[in-house]
């Protein structure tokens, strides 16, 4: 068993610590299924599939043996210099055939953060090869999150995340908001709201000049800022405004990619296909790190196939081959039990149960969601109902207005005895009741 003095030597162990479960408390043993159990047994649900991570879940035998075959053929081999394996170059093809329009190229990272690194740089390559270096400015979403990376906190719409990194960032890596359902609506409509965020979005790239902006970012659904999922219709904005001001538009797939919203790719329930699309996560369920940018055809036609120049430089796990063969592994396993269909059924159960169940509390503000990505938003300013307000009050009132001067005040010294009388007998009854359960217990 790990006691607190082995934690203690973990870098997290400094950081969000429990406000009342104790370091031993919180090791995680073993998983099977949705459940982990910790170190001393308990058995957990894990509702929130490790980080939006585990799609196939936990013990998968299949994975596992897919990881050990490849572990003994070949552990690991660089692909730099052009060397490639089988597991990345069959990965590469599976998804392929996954993704939506020709987003047929991949270049394969090791975490969600790297794979948006990698496709801002794929970005400010394409457009140094297009003659163009002055486009390197990325717009980003408030509330968005991309990774935890120099880089990718410039495009972090988190301020509590970013102020420590403020002064490493570029200027120009501007932020706009996101059609939020709840919060800005209005007395408008889900059109209109799209519409007046998309204006944002065009002024914003106006304003940092069209010349020096390379791309757009985003979530489909945004994540870390608080489950917002913007109406049908935006991201279809999006890539208008983006192909009308020459700026590529990256999708950051990293938490709703590989089928968490009922379809393979959240982009595919616009029928919008990104420039570049950013994946991590559900590629390999977790089970070893992988993640990718995958690009069109327009950009990797960019770059010739006999070019002896390197342009974006791969890190040394990029295209491993154990990670690779778990994500083809991790993909049959999707395919075979028809994993994106089910969280597409089970999405809409869900979603329908959150409304019967929350919809028409008044603490509740708004329940949306598209497939196992589901959202119940509390209102912000939401107070109990005081003392002596409600239907009942209202009903005396106008009893009283219909009743002026000295009938009224008859009408509330009836209402008084009649309630009164209603005590004594709910007293009477109430006291016989015991008397009898009170009997049977002994």
């Amino acid at each position: 068993m790990i006691d607190g003095n082995m934690i203690r030597h973990l870098w997290t162990h400094k950081t969000q610590d429990h406000p009342w479960l104790s370091d031993e408390e919180l090791v995680i043993d073993r998983a099977e299924g949705v459940w982990v159990w910790t170190q001393t047994g308990k058995k957990l649900l894990d509702g929130f599939a490790g980080l939006a991570v585990v799609n196939v879940g936990h013990g998968r035998r299949e994975i596992a043996e897919a990881i050990a075959e490849q572990t003994v053929k070949l552990a690991y081999y660089p692909t730099t210099r052009q060397f490639s394996n089988r597991p990345a170059a069959e990965l590469a093809a599976k998804l392929a055939s996954l993704t939506p329009g020709d987003l047929t190229y991949t270049m394969f990272a090791v975490s969600g953060s790297e794979a948006n690194e990698r496709s801002m740089q794929i970005a400010r390559h394409y457009w140094l090869r297009k003659g163009r270096p002055n486009k390197h400015k990325v717009i980003a979403l408030q509330g968005g999150y991309h990774g935890a990376t120099a880089g990718t906190f410039a495009v972090c719409g988190l301020p509590h995340m970013v102020e420590p990194y403020a002064p490493l960032h570029v200027p120009g890596f501007a932020k706009v908001a996101p059609p939020h359902p709840f919060r800005d609506r209005g007395l408008g409509t889900d059109e209109e709201m799209v519409q007046r965020r998309a204006a944002d979005l065009r002024e914003a790239i106006l304003r940092e000049g069209p010349e020096t902006v390379s791309a757009v970012i985003l979530e489909p659904i945004l994540s870390s800022g608080g489950i917002i999922v913007p109406p049908l219709g935006w991201l279809r904005a999006v890539r208008a405004i983006c192909d009308e001001l020459e700026v590529l538009m990256i999708a950051d797939e990293v938490i709703t990619g590989f089928g968490r919203t009922g379809r393979w790719f959240a982009v595919e329930h616009e029928g919008v296909v990104p420039d570049l699309m950013s994946v991590a996560k559900g590629i390999t369920s977790g089970y070893v790190p992988l993640s990718a940018s995958i690009a069109r055809r327009h950009l990797a036609d960019a770059f010739p196939d006999d070019s002896t120049q390197e342009n974006v430089h791969p890190n040394t796990y990029a295209a491993h081959p154990v990670a690779c063969a778990a994500g083809l592994a991790n993909l049959r396993i999707m395919e075979q039990d028809h994993l994106v269909e089910n969280a597409a059924a089970m999405g809409t159960r869900l979603l329908g149960g959150l409304r019967a169940a929350v919809g028409k509390r008044a603490i509740v503000g708004d329940v949306r969601g598209r497939g196992l990505r589901p959202r119940a938003r509390r209102q912000a300013r939401w107070r109990p109902r005081p003392q002596g307000v409600g239907p009942r009050r209202d009903r005396l009132r106008a009893r009283q207005r219909a009743a002026p001067g000295p009938a009224a005040v008859h009408h509330r010294r009836r209402d008084r005895s009649a309630r009164a009388r209603r005590r004594r007998e709910h007293r009477g009854a109430g006291a016989g009741d015991r008397e009898v359960s009170g009997g049977s217990r002994h």
